[in-house]
């Protein structure tokens, strides 16, 4: 969506749905930072882009300060093709900062974290349980795959939805910014240290100022029900672009990577 755009489809998404407060006493979009781990062969990448069932994405993001972390949430996606009747799925648990060099070394258990917050009584014995799986597996994975930070992607989130009602939830991302990660970190950190956007220190080169802000509509509807019509007016309508399936990081890799990967995403030149 061309940033010219931006102020008509929030006038338009706000006589049907209200800005969703991240935090309480917060009023400004809040940053979302994110860095995509692969390795050095682009295997997630690949896979991702050669529709291979069960293909996932690794990545791990912070809200808010983007030159500093205390909370970093790792996310897993796993992907499954329409064939399968499988909705993908997105599984996440959170990690102190201070502990993320040694857990992706393999030198810290997530037991030790999950020992941890079963000692505070703050989360059921489910969740610790999935938290414990998913931990290991994440670390098997990043050990197993030699998993490294490759791309970061930076940009503010404004999110639309109803008070406990996700039936129509809209995010608009702006002033997304693309960094490259490999070859630039000091010590094997899991992210480059600088002093974050706009990156101005940064080589042009391991920057992307994505020109266009992105808008995602998510909806969720009982079998037999419709869209709403003003949901589907806006996707439909000259204010934006349809890109479906839109990744950052795909888009992040064909372009730091050109010379590297076989295939690039079906946008990429539009």
């Amino acid at each position: 969506m061309p940033p010219d755009n931006i102020v008509d489809v929030k006038v338009l998404v706000l006589k049907h749905l209200p800005v969703l407060i991240f935090k309480k006493g917060v009023t400004n979009d809040p940053a979302l930072n994110s860095i995509y781990f692969d390795n050095d062969d682009l295997d997630l990448y690949r896979e991702r882009m050669k529709r291979e069932e069960g293909a996932q994405n690794l990545r791990f993001r912070w809200y808010g300060d983007r030159t500093k972390a205390k909370e970093v949430w790792v996310e897993r996606k796993t992907h499954h093709e329409d064939w399968t009747s499988q909705k993908s799925i997105k599984e996440r648990f959170p990690i102190e900062e201070k502990h993320l060099n040694a857990y992706l070394r393999g030198e810290y258990p997530i037991k030790r974290a999950v020992d941890e917050l079963r000692t505070k009584g703050k989360k059921k014995e489910k969740d610790l349980a999935d938290m414990q799986r998913l931990g290991d597996e994440v670390q098997k994975m990043v050990l197993e795959r030699k998993l490294k930070p490759m791309i970061r992607t930076s940009y503010n989130r404004t999110a639309f939805q109803l008070p406990a009602d996700a039936r129509v939830r809209i995010s608009l991302d702006t002033e997304l910014t693309l960094v490259r990660e490999d070859g630039h970190r000091s010590g094997n950190n899991w992210r480059r240290d600088d002093k974050g956007f706009p990156f101005a220190e940064l080589p042009k080169e391991d920057v992307i100022y994505f020109p266009y802000a992105v808008l995602e509509i998510k909806l969720q509807t009982q079998n037999g029900q419709e869209a709403p019509q003003w949901a589907m007016d806006l996707a439909n309508s000259h204010l934006v672009e349809q890109v479906p399936k839109f990744s950052k990081f795909h888009h992040a890799i064909a372009n730091f990577h050109v010379d590297k990967v076989d295939k690039v995403p079906f946008w990429f030149y539009q």
